[in-house]
């Protein structure tokens, strides 16, 4: 996680408060995802998150279809960032 906000922080030359927060919010709502909870900003389910990573190339789910560990998505999101449009 340290690589992760350090890394964050250097290219995006937000403050650590911010990079922090955005983080807070993402593994909260990957939480209540993983949970079997629907996310409250948008509506998001397991299936939907699972579809729409999965267009992008990221399989959010683990052999057993359980969440994978939030630090490993972000870790394989973060590989494959420069591949992405400004859309996605």
């Amino acid at each position: 996680m340290n690589a992760i906000l350090s890394t964050s922080i250097s290219v995006t030359r937000q403050a650590p408060e911010t990079i922090g927060r955005a983080y807070k919010t993402i593994f909260a709502r990957m939480s209540t995802i993983s949970a079997g909870g629907t996310d409250e900003e948008d509506g998001a389910t397991l299936t939907s998150y699972t579809e729409k990573m999965g267009k992008l190339g990221v399989n959010v789910l683990d052999a057993n279809n359980k969440l994978r560990d939030m630090g490993d998505v972000i870790e394989e999101i973060g590989g494959k960032w420069g591949t992405f449009s400004k859309e996605q």
